[in-house]
């Protein structure tokens, strides 16, 4: 089957053992990857966990964000669930968003994409054996690789990863952005003296997947509302020509998403229009979809992600 990543969030409600469960369901359905995104939870456990569950799928980190770990700690709990995985790890990295780094967790972000850069190169030199400076005793290297991908929004965090990381991982971001992505791919494979086939292209995808139009329009839009709050976020929909919708969601009015705002950057509705806009992504050049669900209406997280799995398997 094609390529297809998909997201479970423990923080959505599901427990450990759901979380276990449904990655069993998406390796049996032929689902290449299954990632954990990282918000109040531990994204690199959650993989462990999934991976404790199964025998065949990837488990990633979607993404694991660098302001909470030292990163020689980070590889180190890599390292772990790479020989448990018996190389089955992806390691997504990331900076997170302003308010949730300060607000939140108390933590200075600083010149973020510099710091990212730093942490990839330390995780990316231990993991392939080469060691940490300052350490007391050589660190322990990966039994297999841990393949490296960098959560990406703006176009120089897209270039970054072109020239150090194995993969990046975009979200919300529409088709007609795609050929500003692939010239940032270029001008960082190029300063890393790489191939552009180097790097590994994914997008997050919500899918508001129903047969009642308008509910999953509202689930998106809903759902983007959220996002727009966030300044990293916010510029991102700028970039993307949605400028008047992101004016309104800085100021907080959840009204700002347009129609055409969350048909670009969505899947919604019916499977068959849901598969025809993932066609479309493929098209775009994105190598790995990563489906993120969105429920519709009553439905219960789980219910929504098995429909996910139905869906696109």
């Amino acid at each position: 089957m094609a390529r297809l990543g998909i997201v479970a969030a423990n923080f959505s409600g599901l427990s450990f053992a759901e979380l276990q469960q449904l990655a069993r369901e998406a390796e049996s359905a032929g689902i290449e990857a299954i990632f954990s995104p990282e918000f109040m939870n531990d994204a690199l456990a959650n993989c462990m966990l999934m991976a404790q569950a199964t025998s065949k799928i990837k488990v990633g980190t979607w993404i694991a964000n660098i302001y909470l770990r030292h990163p020689a700690l980070c590889v180190q709990t890599a390292v772990a669930i790479d020989d448990a995985s018996k190389g089955r790890l992806v390691l997504g990295l990331g900076v997170s968003h302003r308010p949730l780094v300060e607000d939140i967790y108390k933590e200075t972000m600083g010149n973020a994409r510099e710091l990212l850069r730093n942490y990839i190169t330390t995780v990316r030199d231990i993991a392939a054996g080469k060691g940490y400076a300052g350490a007391p005793m050589p660190p322990r290297a990966a039994t297999y690789k841990v393949p490296i991908y960098v959560g990406a929004l703006a176009l120089g965090t897209v270039e970054l990863a072109a020239e150090l990381a194995d993969g990046v991982m975009l979200y919300l971001c529409p088709i007609n952005r795609m050929p500003k992505v692939q010239n940032a791919i270029e001008r960082g494979a190029a300063k890393g003296g790489r191939k552009v086939s180097a790097l590994d292209v994914t997008t997050g995808l919500p899918a508001c997947i129903s047969d009642d139009m308008n509910a999953a329009m509202t689930a998106a839009k809903n759902n983007l509302a959220f996002y727009g709050r966030l300044p990293f976020y916010n510029k991102l929909f700028q970039n993307s020509g949605f400028v008047k919708e992101a004016a309104l969601l800085a100021d907080g009015n959840p009204a700002g998403v347009s129609d055409r705002m969350a048909d670009e950057v969505s899947l919604i509705g019916p499977p068959s229009r849901c598969r025809e806009r993932l066609a479309a992504f493929r098209e775009a050049g994105i190598q790995l979809p990563i489906i993120t669900t969105v429920p519709v209406g009553d439905q219960t997280y789980v219910e929504a992600v098995r429909t996910t799995i139905k869906t696109f398997a």
